[in-house]
Parts: C-alpha cells; structure tokens; sequence
C-alpha cells in the first residue's frame, strides 16, 4: 500500500517497480523516446566572404567561420572550433548558449540552438522571421537580429 506523505515525492506510475519480482526480471512498459537536440550540420560554405555581427556597443565583430553567441557560450559538437561571443544581456533574455552564426561564401545563417527566449531575424525591408527552436534562416547585410530582447546587427565587410 502506498502513504501519502506530504515531506515526500511520489514517483510517477511505472518508474519504480511496486511488488518484488524474486529472482525473475520484469521489464517495464516503455513510455516512448525522449526527445533529442540534434544540432543541423555545420553550413558549408565555397568563399571567403567576411561577415560582421555589430554590438549595441558598436563592437564589430568577425564572423568567418561558425560564431556561438550566448550570455557565456560553450563549443560542443559539431561547432567545436567555432568561436565564441560572450554578450552582456542585464535582461538575462539571452541564453547561455543561444545561437550560432555561420559564414560561408554562400552568406550568413544563424541558428536557434534552442534558445529559451528564441531568435528572430528582421530584414532590410522589415520582413521578421521568427525562428523555430532548432531551426536556420540566412540572414542578409543590414538584417537585425533579436536574441530574446537582445538586438545585434549583420553587415558584410
């Protein structure tokens, strides 16, 4: 039988086993996958076409290979040689690891690392898109684009 006590946590239903099995093993009902993130594969590019990402402070910064933009941003695969952008976000709308931009002589594409607080882009003539979590859009000289509530502006050098 089974006690409801408030200083406790009940596990959810078929977690933990419930009776004793002896010596026999008894498998428990799978409940389906967990979802996954599964980065897309890294933009592969034919030039050296240089890119800038400009800060509200006006810092310029080069983008000539994959970029990690976050409030303290890490390298994981498949971006392990990317480099890293630290932003200063007071909001704490940006994401520890938010985005990632990556040139190629084919543009700029950013994408959503699955942000908590998503990315946006906003073109030239004002267009928005807004980006599903996991998801790349290529992004044009002069867009704008919302990490959360943290705005940065693309340039081609």
């Amino acid at each position: 039988m089974s006690r409801v006590d408030p200083g406790f946590i009940t596990p959810p239903p078929g977690l933990v086993p419930r009776h004793d099995t002896g010596t026999h093993t008894e498998r428990m009902p799978q409940r389906g996958r967990l979802p996954a993130f599964n980065p897309p594969a890294p933009f592969a590019g034919d030039g050296p076409t240089t890119w800038l990402v400009v800060l509200p402070t006006g810092a310029r910064v080069p983008v000539d290979g994959a970029l990690l933009v976050g409030r303290n941003p890490v390298r994981f695969d498949p971006w392990t040689s990317a480099a890293l952008l630290p932003v200063d976000d007071p909001a704490r709308s940006v994401s520890k690891t938010h985005a990632v931009f990556e040139a190629s002589g084919e543009g700029l594409r950013i994408t959503d690392l699955h942000s908590t607080n998503g990315v946006s882009v906003l073109d030239p003539a004002g267009a928005t898109t807004v980006l599903a979590p996991g998801a790349s859009a290529s992004v044009a000289p002069g867009a704008t684009v919302l990490l959360g509530g943290y705005r940065l502006q693309v340039a081609a050098a």
